[in-house]
């Protein structure tokens, strides 16, 4: 007798974003279409012509840490008290959000085999400043820098940490592809379970601390917003779909989606969010930070035959829509391609809009904005489109929120280097 294929579903969410480090604070602020955007303070930016995003710096970890008292057993927030004295930053926000996600999910501990368990971490380069600050500081005085300077900055440290903390030993490392990793670390989480190696996997995507020298560079390929008027009014900066759009901006943010196999979630009476069906990658050939429609087209066209799914039953898509002139435009016109007239019955909406780029992490704080809209059956505008760009002629639900029953979700993650990923997530049904 065959045996029945195995379901992969969603289970647990967490985010620590510029719109909230809740998700019904997170779900509010993208519904109310407010924009999480400032100018920065926790870096100086005084040389960089990009002096907007969507700062963290100023985030108030130890409040945070407090809030989990009571929550955890109180030898594990002991230990937590003891790592965050010397983690990097954007390890302790990452690990905030993979024990919140755990929380959710309505586990304070890991339920069963630990070896089962995965715990994936998506981006790279992710202790930038810490590594810049440490490199300074060994220019002045070698004697000084951070004694745990050699195992802080690497980067699977902060998945090392998720395991310690969660008490999780199944498969545990990062997966960087630049602004697709969340969604490539999602698709090894997906993997982990179908193929029986893992029941449960704890997938993050951690924050990018970026220095000044990342937001120059950035602003040296055209890349991020430098438009005095815009830096002037930071909430109207990042304006995917819009005749205006000049690039993205730059932001923190951090974000956990617990997977887990059907069968073990039923059995423990977990709340199931949604359905993961499949998420599909590829590449464009092109180290350089262009995008392709065809190959977006091709990888869309992709995941549909794999999961099985018609493109008419596609309802959403939750676009990559970073705000640059050329990436909007490709990204319509893969959806057009592979949609044809449907495309035109379809919602589509840019979170960026509000959220900016949390890079690294986009494709897993985005999503669970996504899953969020489909609970709650309305879905959130697009904000800053003044005046839409006549070649983007979709539903982007522009400055507007839209009541709709969300069925399939299509997550698109376009990354530099010509790294593409997409996800394909259904609302779940017995």
């Amino acid at each position: 007798m065959q045996k029945d294929k195995i379901r992969v579903v969603i289970t647990g969410l967490s985010t620590i974003n510029p719109l909230g480090d809740n998700l019904e604070d997170y779900y509010t602020n993208l519904i109310n279409g407010k924009s999480g955007i400032k100018r920065w303070t926790s870096i100086d930016l005084s040389r960089v012509e990009c002096k907007i995003g969507g700062d963290l710096g100023d985030y108030d970890i130890k409040e945070a840490l407090e809030r989990l008292r009571g929550q955890i057993p109180e030898e594990k927030h002991k230990i937590l008290r003891k790592l965050f004295r010397t983690c990097t930053f954007s390890n302790k926000i990452t690990v905030l959000t993979a024990i919140q996600a755990m929380l959710d999910c309505g586990l304070k501990e890991i339920r069963g085999d630990p070896f089962r368990t995965s715990v994936l971490v998506a981006g790279h380069n992710f202790n930038s400043r810490y590594i810049t600050k440490n490199n300074e500081q060994f220019q002045e005085e070698p004697a000084f820098i951070d004694p745990l300077f050699g195992v802080e900055a690497l980067d699977p440290n902060i998945a090392a940490t998720i395991s310690e903390v969660l008490g999780a030993r199944g498969p545990t490392f990062t997966v960087g592809g630049a602004c697709a990793s969340g969604n490539l670390a999602l698709r090894d989480g997906f993997r982990d379970i179908i193929t029986g190696e893992s029941d449960c996997s704890i997938v993050s995507g951690a924050i990018f601390d970026m220095t000044p020298a990342d937001i120059h560079a950035m602003a040296f390929l055209n890349s991020v917003v430098i438009d005095p008027d815009l830096q002037k009014s930071p909430e109207s900066a990042s304006r995917p779909f819009d005749t205006k759009r000049c690039g993205f901006v730059p932001s923190h943010g951090a974000g956990t989606i617990v997977l887990e196999e059907l069968e073990r979630a039923r059995k423990r009476g977990a709340r199931i969010y949604a359905e993961l069906l499949g998420v599909s990658a590829n590449a464009n050939a092109n180290h350089l930070p262009a995008p392709s429609s065809e190959s977006q087209a091709k990888l869309i066209t992709h995941l549909l035959s794999r999961t099985g799914v018609k493109p008419d039953q596609i309802d959403y898509v939750n676009c990559h829509a970073t705000g640059t002139p050329l990436g909007d435009l490709e990204e319509i016109k893969a959806i057009k391609t592979v949609f044809g007239k449907h495309a035109y019955k379809m919602k589509l909406n840019a979170p960026k809009s509000m959220l900016g780029h949390v890079c690294w992490s986009a494709p897993i704080v985005e999503t669970i904005g996504g899953i969020l809209q489909m609970k709650h059956g309305k879905l959130h505008p697009s904000i800053n489109i003044d005046k839409l760009d006549p070649e983007i002629d979709l539903d982007v639900c522009a400055n507007e929120a839209k009541p709709f029953q969300i069925h399939y979700m299509l997550k698109n993650s376009f990354g530099f280097g010509g790294l593409n990923c997409c996800s394909l997530i259904k609302r779940y049904e017995e």
